[in-house]
């Protein structure tokens, strides 16, 4: 009797390890549908169609339809692997964009110092810049993206390495690292003849509805250029103000951006004005989001671009759905 209570306590405890041990996986993706015009459409006069947010590179609606996988496990006393594969665009027809991972696929090791990654991943720039985007960095009317990119223009790294820390007094730092003869910013196996490899940081302060940061990035290739920005936000209350800059070098990407929203009976309204004094860029982006179901927002984005004198419209009418 003693032996067999051994035996089913044994079987317990492999039972209760199997089961504390099995990796928690989430699917989740976004779908946004739309009707409208990026500025290339405006530009060559073509017609407003229905889009998915992953047509003609990702730059129509708002935001970019995709589908991805994201999971993490207690892997020893205060230590967690976590990885994440996230599809490249899908588009109108379902085709998804290749690579099939381009936007992320790593996987790393968390804890009380903080976290590392190893793959493709967003850059440090961008990680640590896009939330002062007002408008998340949408895809058609972005004000930013339509004068280049301003602070969140450098795009995502191939097999780089990257440390987040720990929030400490409101203080947040991140690392990258990304070797030389690496795999461009588009998550593809194409290597640049003068690859450089770079370097990047991020520092975030926070502090109740004030925050700040500033980023940047080495040059990528030998013909490239360094970047830096710094952007910072107000929370009012009545409304969350932002402004920005970004110094991209010489011909290539620097400006400034400034943006306001104002929640109201349940819409967010915004306004965001960027300006790339480097190609004679300015735009401006108009609009209104509201969650209208469980996981579903509604949205009007309207933008213009004026290039050298010349204005083209833009603009996205659109229901994103995430799950």
């Amino acid at each position: 009797m003693k032996k067999t209570l051994i035996a089913l306590a044994a079987l317990a405890s492999i039972s209760a390890f199997a089961q504390t041990a099995a990796p928690a996986v989430t699917v989740y993706g976004l779908i946004d549908m739309s009707y409208g015009r990026n500025v290339a459409d405006a530009a060559a006069g073509t017609s407003a169609n229905f889009h998915s947010g992953a047509d003609d590179g990702s730059s129509q609606g708002n935001s970019t339809t995709k589908v991805g996988l994201k999971g993490g496990l207690d892997v020893a006393p205060g230590v967690k692997a976590n990885f994440q594969l996230e599809s490249n665009g899908i588009q109108s027809d379902g085709t998804v964009n290749n690579p099939f991972f381009a936007r992320q696929a790593w996987a790393g090791f968390s804890g009380s110092m903080g976290e590392v990654r190893l793959g493709t991943q967003d850059s440090v720039v961008f990680q640590t810049l896009a939330g002062y985007d007002v408008n998340g960095a949408a895809n058609a009317a972005s004000a930013q993206g339509n004068v280049g990119g301003l602070t969140v223009a450098p795009g995502r790294n191939s097999r780089t390495l990257q440390y987040i820390s720990p929030v400490v007094s409101g203080f947040k730092a991140q690392l990258g690292y990304t070797p030389k003869g690496t795999a461009n910013s588009t998550g593809t196996t194409t290597v640049a003849a003068d690859s450089t490899g770079s370097t990047s940081y991020g520092l975030t302060y926070a502090a109740g509805p004030f925050s700040a940061s500033i980023a940047g990035e080495t040059k990528r290739v030998d013909s490239g250029n360094n970047f830096n920005a710094i952007a910072a936000s107000y929370d009012l209350g009545v409304a969350k103000l932002m402004a920005g800059y970004a110094d991209g070098g010489v011909n290539v990407n620097k400006g400034a951006v400034v943006g306001v929203t104002v929640p109201f009976a349940g819409f967010t309204f915004g306004l965001d004005y960027a300006k790339n004094t480097e190609n004679s860029t300015n735009a401006t982006e108009l609009f209104v989001n509201r969650e209208v179901f469980k996981n579903t927002t509604a949205y009007m984005d309207l933008g213009s671009v004026n290039v050298n004198g010349t204005v083209n419209n833009c603009y996205a009418l659109g229901v994103i759905y995430a799950f």
